[in-house]
Parts: C-alpha cells; structure tokens; sequence
C-alpha cells in the first residue's frame, strides 16, 4: 500500500461526499499500469449498487485527473465490510445488538473489550459483555479501535 497524496484523498472523499456517503478506507497498490484503487463507503442509509456506481464514476474523473495514477487501474468501490473498522459514530447505531471488539486506552474499559453494543450516545458507547456482566461505557474518544465481530 502506498501513502496516498492529501489533495488526491481530499478529492475523492468530496466526491464521495457529493454522493451522500463518506469514505471509510482507501487503499491503492500495484505498480503503475496494474494499480488497484479500493475505496471503502458508507452511509446512514447504507450502500447500494447503485450508489457504489454513482461513486465510482465519481471517483474515476478524479483519478484520471490525478498524477499520482497513472496508466491503467481497477478501481473498486464497495461497503467496507465487518473487517474494516468502525470510524464514524453514526455508524455504531447501525450496529446495535451486535457484538462488538473494542480497543480503548483510557478509563475503566482499557485494554480490549468485547460485548454486545447496548446503546450509542453522543460521546460514546455502552457494550456488554456477558448478560450478567455490567454494561460499561466507552467514550469515542477513548476508542483506538472498533470492529463488528463476525458471529461464525
């Protein structure tokens, strides 16, 4: 994976923008000629087909107008998935009654805390891990990362 160029990334998440939806990863790799641009989305309403190809055309006219790739190039765009983490707060609401992994760096949950995800509130959220464990709050703030735990 390459580091991407600030104005390239400010360019596509306004395109994605435009689209009703916000970027939730972007990775390019690949050499030139044979790049691969993947552009992770999400949205309050979700992710449709059609709005992925919205995004996409989107997308594209920035990429061909940029130097940082040139040539040939794949470009997929799609929901990000339960593997890719959690960066939104209105995100989490759309995960109620999942379980949740949290890695947090301060107050009573440090460390990593798995748990079901309870209630979303503005500055946080409430997980718990067991039905007769207590529930406990974790602030956004305090959140290094957040990740919906597949049940298989």
């Amino acid at each position: 994976m390459e580091m991407i160029p600030d104005q390239l990334r400010q360019g596509i998440e306004e395109s994605v923008a435009r689209a009703g939806a916000q970027v939730i990863d972007l990775v390019i790799r690949g050499e030139k000629g044979t790049r691969v641009v993947e552009v992770f989305v999400d949205s309050e309403a979700g992710v449709s087909s059609d709005l992925c190809s919205t995004i996409s055309k989107e997308v594209s006219a920035v990429l061909d107008k940029s130097d940082f790739v040139r040539g040939a190039y794949r470009l997929d765009v799609s929901s990000p998935g339960i593997e890719r983490p959690l960066r939104f707060p209105w995100q989490y609401r759309k995960h109620v009654g999942r379980t949740l992994q949290v890695k947090s760096r301060a107050g009573g949950a440090a460390g990593t805390n798995a748990g079901v995800l309870l209630a979303v509130e503005a500055d946080g959220i409430v997980i718990q891990a067991g039905k007769k464990d207590p529930a406990r709050r974790i602030l956004f703030a305090d959140m290094l990362e957040a990740r919906v735990k597949a049940q298989w």
